[in-house]
């Protein structure tokens, strides 16, 4: 399926929302969520791999414009996340929540190490608007630091970036063989991405003989993290495609076919635009047209129902009723069984997820920090004065314990909200299997067909959990004090570091407590925010039944020329709700 096709069919998908939306008996459809979530879904392709790959030009070689800065040290250090727009925007994004918006020839001042080294200006993240076809429909490319440079805060924003990664392009380079720590990445990569695709960059500094060797060593080297094509399936086994950066960028820019060629990447941009499409797109429309199936299939049932009232006889209906008011009951009787199990699957996460997690990243932290604050103690102690060694020595403990929560919060976030939506998918499938029954139990009761639509819901728990550390670290007693300072340095600086381990353990735990109850406070919030929506579709279900039900006898009551008129609309709206279920159907098989 082509991006043309996949618009086409987008565009009649909303169309038939919008329809929809203008029906009266579609009473509390979520069209607008639907719209929204068809309009806003996000696949989020992260480029990553060692520095000096050329991540950043094989983005610029994609979208066909040097947008990214690029250089021969190494460079990115805040990624750079590219969306589509209609013209060419840029926006920062700051930890402290500001957005400013700078001109094209200002991103380096943000997003390098030249411009803004070790963060200095507190970016969290910038993002980059462009009227790319790779960008449309919710396609987001996200150019992350190289990792294993002398820069360790860019290790630690593209190791940031994993969790959010649907798929990724992992780059490698003909001038520099793959190693240890690239297979050791690549090892955590596997973890987030479902799927990896592999470029082997600068393709035109080899031959076709030695390029082939090449490919031939990087591909025996991939298959020690991703197994041999035996034991992969045809889409996990690692193919790789040799690219050249520089000669694709050269053929877009000049307009030269021939050059474009020769560089390689149509053959990869060919497959990944169908990846794109198939993978991400059919998902979408899928998923999309079998709520909007459901939906109209329970609206025509109601419809239907409606009818039923207008013309059975009294006496039989009011019995059909008691019946079916009967069977609300038991099916409201259940809703504590419901609470009671989400309860404990959501402080099951917590016990058996968080916990453990934060538990073992405390206890590395410390020990971790601890060794490198010895290191600096030692570097800085006949450098300084006591007062100076106590502000630096401060300040490296902020910024360090600051950075690593942000790290692993990012990293834990995903974990926690996956684990919460598996959990929530469950559910799902109960809560939908009692909708059903409760429908296929009044189909029955009132002798009407209904077809029960199996689908995927749209539910996602993968909200961002609210936590912000604090940049003042709560009041702990320093050894700033004026004895301090008059004691010899030798012992004063002793005694400085010996506090300083103290305060660093107490910051990591303070902020390890503020950790968990955000993180507890986050999912007991999704938890009720997850319960209010699935009972609220049990309760839909039975008020417009009932309310069909009621509906129609209330015209009744009004006289024939009232019930012929109802006859009239209902058989109006059947002949719209047939009109769109036959053009989701035909979506769904164009997908």
């Amino acid at each position: 399926m082509a991006i043309s096709e996949y618009s086409q069919l987008k565009s009649e998908l909303l169309c038939c929302i919008d329809e929809m939306l203008g029906i009266e008996s579609i009473r509390g459809c979520p069209c607008e969520e639907l719209r929204e979530k068809i309009g806003t879904d996000l696949f989020n392709l992260v480029v990553v791999g060692q520095f000096k790959r050329g991540k950043t030009s094989v983005i610029n070689a994609l979208l066909g414009a040097e947008i990214l800065p690029v250089a021969v040290v190494p460079l990115t250090s805040i990624a750079t996340i590219m969306t589509y727009g209609e013209a060419l925007r840029l926006k920062v994004c700051f930890n402290d929540g500001r957005v400013a918006e700078i001109r094209p020839e200002s991103l380096p001042e943000y997003v390098t190490e030249k411009g803004n080294p070790k963060n200095i200006k507190d970016v969290s993240e910038v993002i980059v608007t462009y009227p790319s076809p790779y960008l449309k429909n919710g396609v987001r490319l996200i150019d992350t630091p190289g990792v294993g440079s002398i820069y360790q805060h860019n290790t630690d924003v593209a190791y940031r970036y994993l969790p959010k990664s649907d798929a990724a392009l992992f780059l490698l380079s003909v001038d520099q063989p793959m190693g240890k720590a690239e297979l050791d990445f690549l090892h955590d990569v596997k973890e987030y991405s479902n799927k990896i695709f592999f470029l082997l960059n600068k393709a035109d500094y080899l031959n076709e003989k030695d390029l082939a060797e090449s490919i031939d060593f990087t591909t025996n080297g991939l298959r020690e993290i991703m197994g041999s094509p035996g034991d992969q399936s045809p889409d996990q086994s690692p193919r790789i495609f040799p690219v050249s950066a520089r000669l694709a960028l050269e053929g877009k820019t000049g307009n030269s076919p021939e050059t474009l060629k020769k560089s390689r990447l149509p053959e990869f941009a060919s497959m990944l635009n169908s990846f794109l499409m198939e993978e991400k797109g059919k998902v979408i429309l899928t998923v999309a047209a079998n709520n909007l199936l459901k939906i109209i299939s329970q609206a025509r049932f109601e419809l239907e129902l409606e009818m039923k009232s207008l013309t059975s006889p009294l006496e039989e209906l009011q019995k059909k009723i008691k019946t079916f008011e009967a069977r609300k009951q038991e099916v409201m009787a259940g809703k504590q069984d419901f609470d009671i199990l989400l309860d404990g699957e959501t402080k099951r996460i917590i016990k058996t997820i968080l916990d453990g997690d934060l538990e073992k990243f405390r206890k590395d932290l410390i020990a971790n920090e601890l060794a490198h604050l010895e290191r600096e103690f030692a570097k800085m102690v006949k450098k300084m004065s006591s007062k100076d060694l106590k502000n630096e020595l401060e300040q490296l403990v902020i910024s360090h314990v600051k950075q690593a929560f942000n790290v692993w919060r990012a990293i834990e976030d995903e974990r926690l909200s996956k684990a919460f939506e598996t959990i929530c998918r469950r559910f799902i499938v109960k809560i939908d299997e009692t909708v059903d029954g409760l429908l296929k139990f009044s189909s029955d009761l009132f002798e009407i067909p209904f077809d029960a639509v199996r689908m995927e819901a749209f539910w996602s728990a993968r909200s961002e959990f609210y936590y912000k550390f604090k940049d003042q670290p709560v009041g702990l007693e320093m050894v700033a004090s004026s004895l301090t300072l008059a004691l010899p340095k030798f012992i004063g600086d002793k005694l400085i570091l010996r506090k300083m381990k103290e305060y660093l353990s107490q910051v990591i735990d303070i902020q390890s407590g503020r950790a968990h109850h955000d993180f507890s406070e986050r999912l007991d919030k999704s938890k009720l925010d997850f319960r209010w929506e699935m009972l609220r579709r049990i309760e839909a279900t039975m008020e417009g039944i009932s309310t069909a039900i009621q509906t129609g006898m209330s015209r009744r009551s009004k006289g024939e020329e009232e019930v012929g008129r109802r006859k009239e609309a209902i058989s109006l709206i059947s002949g719209k709700l047939e009109n769109i279920n036959r053009r989701l159907l035909d979506i769904k098989a164009g997908a």
